[in-house]
């Protein structure tokens, strides 16, 4: 990854911002718990120009190169590209962004799509980024129902932790605690040292409990969220990407949501925070 390191990252990032290349701006943070599930939403307005579903169109962006033959995501600077991870991915800066910095690796096969599984590049380069940016975790959203916006299939890095994740990983057996079915490990002896086969085959693992509970087959598409963060891997089955107006995706689901303005927040209470999880996972 060459001299890429946190603090150039923010440093390029900053640059890309007060240019108006990167999409960011101030938000502002609701903290809530339901049935005991800690969630913040980060209200950010600067969003609304982001694509929130597959397919949707932005004008600013219409004329900006695509990244790549077959790609629906926008490259309207080359300097967001950092650099190439192992000859399979670009590392880059997310266009649209709530965290300062916010990084995107996307798959140098632009026909690659987000709702296949991940496989034996992809985590090799989750843990090179994981290794390198220590603060951050890393997220994948499988598919529509898994709460994706882009097809071009994709990785994203976000600053650590996920507001829920220490709930969720405190609850042990006690799973009902969640609203949500979810499936984990504590992967030993961490991001540093796991080799990408190990951790290829517990997520082969995890996502074979996600297609039993889906009721999916083997060769079916299986709609899902992986995060890794302070060497745990989860993967969560996910039905829905939106319900009653209310999404999220795999940060989401961790109880970090980012969203518009104060009335998303507003229709998420009213439907309640824990009703909205059950509907877009499976119900624990």
């Amino acid at each position: 990854m060459g001299d890429v390191s946190e603090e150039n990252l923010v440093t390029t990032f900053d640059k890309l911002v007060s240019e108006g290349v990167i999409v960011y701006g101030p938000s502002t943070s609701v903290n809530i718990e339901d049935e005991g599930y800690p969630m913040e939403f980060r209200i950010c307005p600067a969003l609304l120009t982001k694509p929130h579903t597959v397919g949707a169109a932005n004008p600013a962006f219409n004329k900006s190169r695509k990244w790549g033959p077959g790609s629906d995501m926008y490259c309207p600077d080359e300097r967001l590209i950092l650099t190439q991870l192992n000859g399979t991915h670009d590392l880059a800066l997310n266009l649209f962004c709530v965290d300062r910095p916010q990084l995107l690796i996307l798959t140098l096969d632009s026909y690659r799509r987000q709702y296949e599984s991940l496989d034996q590049d992809d985590f090799a380069v989750m843990l090179e980024t994981l290794r390198r940016f220590p603060s951050m975790y890393v997220i994948f959203n499988c598919g529509e129902k898994g709460g994706c916006s882009r097809l071009h299939k994709h990785l994203q890095g976000l600053l650590g932790p996920p507001y829920a994740f220490n709930y969720l990983i405190n609850a042990g057996e006690d799973k009902k605690k969640v609203p949500f079915q979810y499936f984990s490990r504590h992967l030993l002896p961490g991001f540093k040292e796991v080799s990408t086969s190990v951790l290829l085959e517990v997520y082969t693992e995890l996502l074979s409990r996600c297609r039993k509970v889906l009721g999916l087959g083997v060769a079916e598409s299986c709609p899902h969220n992986v995060i890794m963060w302070d060497d745990w891997i989860i993967v969560i089955p996910r039905r829905n990407g939106i319900t009653q107006g209310a999404s999220a995706n795999a940060g989401g689901m961790l109880g970090s949501v980012w969203v518009t303005d104060q009335s998303a927040v507003e229709e998420w209470t009213r439907i309640g925070c824990a009703n909205v999880l059950r509907e877009l996972g499976v119900p624990s």
